[in-house]
């Protein structure tokens, strides 16, 4: 891919920020970090909307529009805290050991041990983080991620990640890279909590169809793996967290004559259920300003099947 002149300028403000951060103490990053967030948040009207109307469906009835407001403000931040997780984890890890900084690892390490498995989160607490935790632990493990537009701060991202043990897997045939190391028994990472504008399984979030993420269920309807759903949530304001283990799921074979994507469809739905009761625990540490909802079926009012949801058209992987 071409780097342009835009690409450099951005990689060298990241990197003059990521300087700048390793440089201030450590309570001071994370509280700058949040409050840059949450100004942003403020004057970002595109991202306010998209905040509003998914608070909006997750809380209908309990928070008023100031409340909610407030809340997407405060989850923002958080969101920007998680952007210097992974770059204090390499320095906080050469000093302490994991169990420093993240409480639970003993029932992290209880549930994961037997792999293979898949581990299933959303962008709740710190994703990077619970990443890091898991492949700490772990022999090997592997991750699939969203690759940032910017190739150089992707480059860098990149090799923090791999530097912290994770096998790292672009979106795109990522879940047959999976597929092989889990096969070997390794343990797989994905969050499938975001819009999927092609080849998504429609299943209820909060109560509305969400075009959902499918190939991990797909993976392991046919081959029997596991899933954890977990995760990595922030304890404080710095870097310390809690890894929590909210449900492992061993997912049901297709019933006779059954077509495969509708096991896989079921699995999807129970996963939704599990990822929607923690983010309603912890509301201001989800990711609230990413546009769940835009992809929507092509009936305005589907017919809901295998037990509500609506599987898209295609199967595989």
């Amino acid at each position: 891919m071409k780097i342009s002149i835009k690409h450099r300028l951005e990689y060298a403000l990241f990197r003059t920020v990521i300087a700048g951060l390793n440089i201030l103490p450590e309570g001071l990053a994370y509280r700058g970090v949040a409050a840059i967030g949450r100004l942003y948040y403020s004057c970002n009207k595109r991202r306010q909307e998209y905040a509003m109307r998914f608070l909006r469906q997750a809380f209908p009835d309990s928070k008023t529009d100031r409340e909610l407001r407030d809340l997407g403000r405060q989850a923002f931040g958080n969101f920007m805290k998680v952007t210097i997780d992974l770059v204090i984890a390499r320095r906080r890890l050469r000093e302490k050991p994991l169990e420093s900084y993240v409480e639970g690892v003993d029932t992290m390490q209880e549930c994961l041990r037997n792999g293979p498995l898949l581990v299933v989160s959303g962008h709740l607490g710190s994703w990077e983080a619970g990443a890091m935790a898991v492949a700490h632990t772990m022999p090997e493990t592997h991750v699939i991620t969203r690759p940032l537009k910017n190739p150089l701060v992707r480059k860098f991202i990149e090799g923090q990640r791999k530097s912290l043990g994770l096998h790292v897997h672009s979106r795109r045939g990522g879940i047959r890279a999976i597929s092989r190391a889990l096969d070997d028994g390794a343990i797989g990472i994905q969050a499938v909590d975001q819009n999927q504008r092609q080849r998504g399984v429609f299943a209820p979030f909060f109560g509305k169809l969400a075009s959902t993420e499918r190939a991990a269920a797909t993976l392991a309807v046919r081959k029997g793996y596991p899933v954890a759903i977990c995760f990595c949530l922030r304890v404080g304001s710095g870097f310390r967290f809690r890894f929590e283990v909210c449900d492992v799921i061993q997912p049901e074979p297709p019933m006779h004559g059954e077509d495969a994507a509708i096991a896989a469809s079921r699995l999807v739905r129970r996963i939704n259920t599990s990822l929607e009761t923690a983010i309603l625990r912890y509301p201001e540490q989800y990711l609230w300003t990413h546009d769940r909802y835009r992809t929507q079926p092509k009936s305005p009012q589907p017919a809901p099947d295998y037990d509500g949801v609506t599987a898209a058209v295609g199967s595989g992987y």
